[in-house]
Order: C-alpha cells, then sequence, then structure tokens
C-alpha cells in the first residue's frame, strides 16, 4: 500500500493489486481530525490493509461516498455499519447484480442528482454520472480534484484500457464521457484504477479516444478490426479474456498491416488460477521449474 499526502489533509492510498488484477485501486482520504471519510474502499483485502493503517492512527471511519456500487469498490462497507454511506439512488441495482446480502451495503444518505458535503473544511461534490455503471458519479474535491471512478481506467501505471460498459449501455458511457469533458478543466483526474493526471492535455486527448472507440461501436456494433483502427487511428491493441487465446484469431488481427502493436498475456483467461496453483505447490515443495525454451 502506498500512501500519498495529495494535498492538506487529502490522502490517495494506492494498491498495485486488487485481487491480483494488474489494475491496482485507489481510494481517498479525507482526515479530520481523528475522523475520515473515504471515497470508496476497495475489495475487502485492501479496506483491511487501509483499516489497520487507520487503527494505528487511532482514526475512524465517520463516513464513505461511493462512486458506484461494484465489488471493487464496496469491499469495505460491511466493516462499516454505523457510518454515513454516500451514494447514487442507484445504487442499489447494480448491488443486487453482484449481492445477495445487500442490507448493510444500501447508501443511507441517496444521491438523486447531485449533493455537496463539506468535510474538515473541504467540500465535495457528488454528481451522477451513469456511464461505466449505472449507479456511478462524478466527485469533485474542492472544485480541484476530479474523482472519475471507473469512467476514466488505466492500468496502476497510467496506461489507458478500452472502456468497460458494466451496464452494455455504450450511451450512457458516452454521455459520462461528455460529462467529465465538459468540467475537467483545471483539475486534476484521480481515476480509481491508474495514475493521477494533471497534464491538461493528456486529459483531454484520453478522453477524445475514449469518444472515438465508444462512438465507433455504437455506429458499428459489427465493424472489422480493420475497419475500426483505420477509422478510429487507434493502432496499438491489447486482448485479454477468452478471445486472446484464439490463435488464429489473433494471428490475423496481428497481420493486419493497420495495427502498429499487439500486446496478449501470456495467460489472459481463466486458465492462469490454475497455472498460479501449481506454481504456488511446486515452490511450497521446493520443486525446481525450468522454463520453455519455445
Amino acid at each position: 500500500m502506498e500512501i500519498r499526502e495529495i494535498s492538506k489533509n487529502i490522502f490517495l492510498f494506492r494498491f498495485d493489486k486488487a485481487l491480483e488484477n494488474f489494475i491496482g485501486i485507489n481510494i481517498i482520504m479525507i482526515q479530520n481530525g481523528n475522523e475520515a471519510l473515504l471515497i470508496d474502499t476497495g475489495y475487502e483485502n485492501n479496506f483491511l490493509e487501509l483499516q489497520d493503517h487507520l487503527d494505528k492512527n487511532n482514526i475512524r471511519v465517520t463516513d464513505v461516498v461511493v462512486s458506484h456500487f461494484h465489488p471493487d469498490h464496496i469491499g469495505g462497507l460491511k466493516y462499516l455499519k454505523d457510518a454515513n454511506i454516500y451514494g447514487s439512488e442507484l445504487g442499489e441495482i447494480s448491488l443486487r447484480k453482484y449481492n445477495v446480502d445487500i442490507d448493510h451495503l444500501i447508501p443511507n444518505i441517496k444521491v438523486l442528482e447531485e449533493l455537496s458535503i463539506n468535510f474538515g473544511g473541504h467540500n465535495i461534490k457528488l454528481v451522477k454520472n451513469p456511464g461505466h455503471s449505472i449507479d456511478g458519479m462524478l466527485i469533485s474535491i474542492d472544485n480541484k480534484y476530479l474523482y472519475v471512478a471507473d469512467d476514466m481506467v488505466f492500468s496502476h501505471k497510467g496506461l489507458a484500457l478500452v472502456p468497460f460498459c458494466a451496464d452494455r449501455n455504450v450511451q450512457n458511457h458516452i454521455s459520462s464521457i461528455e460529462k467529465i469533458s465538459n468540467c475537467y478543466i483545471g483539475k486534476i483526474i484521480i481515476p480509481s484504477h491508474g495514475e493521477i493526471i494533471e497534464n491538461q492535455e493528456l486529459i483531454k486527448l484520453d478522453l477524445e479516444n475514449r469518444l472515438t472507440y465508444l462512438k465507433y461501436i455504437q455506429k458499428y456494433p459489427n465493424c472489422s478490426f480493420q475497419e475500426f483502427v483505420e477509422e478510429t487511428g487507434i493502432n496499438r491493441l491489447v486482448f485479454s479474456g477468452g478471445v486472446a487465446m484464439n490463435c488464429k484469431a489473433m494471428q490475423k488481427v496481428a497481420e493486419l498491416e493497420s495495427v502498429k502493436e499487439m500486446f496478449i498475456p501470456a495467460s489472459g483467461s481463466d486458465c492462469s488460477i490454475a497455472v498460479g496453483a501449481c506454481y504456488t505447490e511446486a515452490t511450497a515443495n521446493e520443486i525446481n521449474i525450468e522454463p520453455l525454451e519455445n
């Protein structure tokens, strides 16, 4: 866990792995004496690591703002039953998709359109922004930081990742990116996953790329990779999941003249779990593992 104080009494907790995923997790804490407001709580294991730090420093979480109610953002809520939980009025929709027992997770302060909170002298503005998720919110801190949650997703080191429409509503995601485009100027972007972005030109370029991608797949849902690359100019591709394991299909994509760079993880699907289990067992039993020659 990395801890950064990005402004007076505003801390960013960065976890380089979230349940072994490469994208990592960010949690924001605003401190007011021995009380704290959190923005998201990560997975349970992330929160427990954070909680240990808070306990050692005699800090108690009294308020939590949830950007959207996906598992990687609410893992700590079951430990915070006495806290004020702020979230979209549509949060229950996401909760029912991913959870069985949701009673302790439903926000007790629901955001209908927008809501402002003052905590420790800091102004936090919550604005409904359904995009990546139907219950998404944009969160502005002191009109200086803009927490965009998963509407702009990056690897832990800051590499842009393809937009993910969790509710399969491309138009919602387009609208959410357009809303960010209309309010990011002069602000520092903080994503749920990835590095802080201060460079305004980089923010602008990233938003434009996301809009290009989303509008294209909305207009041409059955387009070929060749057509996509030629139309959008996006020529660096990363594939994962089951489709990445289709060697013949991936070879065809790699052979396209318009594709400049292409990366596929060594194991981009769930089979990596079995590989990891074998490696763990071999290591525990001091079995020497020889690398493959090819």
